[in-house]
C-alpha cells in the first residue's frame, strides 16, 4: 500500500526541496500491516514492510486500513481528505516525538497524498 513512497517521480522531487534538512524514520501502521519510511534530506530512501519485531522509528501514524484506503482515492471524502482531519475524526493516532512530523506537516500531507491516483486527461 505505502511503498510506492520510494519510487521516484518529478512530484516527490520537489517535494525534497521543501525538506532538504529532514532525516527521519517513521511508521505508517494500519490493522494488518505497518510500513516502517526511512527519509533522508527530504528524499524517501526506502520502505520496508513489517512486522517488525522491534523497530527503530520516531513516530508512528496509525489508523485502520480502510481509513487509509478512504484516504488513498482520487478524491477522498471530507474527513479523508488530510491526516489532520482524520486525526479530528479520531481514526488516526499520532504517537512518538512529533516534532519532525509537526515542524514538516505540509511536506509529510504531500508526501502521502502524492500516493493518490492521478487521473488522466483527455482534452480536445
Amino acid at each position: 500500500m505505502f511503498e510506492k513512497l520510494a519510487e521516484k517521480n518529478n512530484k516527490r522531487q520537489s517535494l525534497a526541496l521543501m525538506a532538504q534538512y529532514l532525516n527521519t524514520c517513521f511508521i505508517i501502521s494500519t490493522t494488518e500491516n505497518e510500513y516502517l519510511v526511512n527519509i533522508e534530506k527530504g528524499v524517501v530512501k526506502n520502505v520496508e514492510k513489517g512486522p517488525f519485531v522491534m523497530p527503530s522509528y520516531v513516530f508512528k501514524l496509525k489508523a485502520p486500513e480502510n481509513e487509509w484506503l478512504k484516504f488513498l482515492q482520487h478524491t477522498p471524502q471530507p474527513g479523508s481528505h488530510d491526516i489532520i482531519a482524520m486525526l479530528r475524526r479520531k481514526v488516526l493516532k499520532f504517537e512518538g516525538d512529533l516534532h519532525p512530523l509537526m515542524s514538516h506537516l505540509l511536506y509529510f500531507k504531500l508526501l502521502l497524498a502524492s500516493l493518490r491516483p492521478v487521473e488522466s486527461r483527455n482534452e480536445n
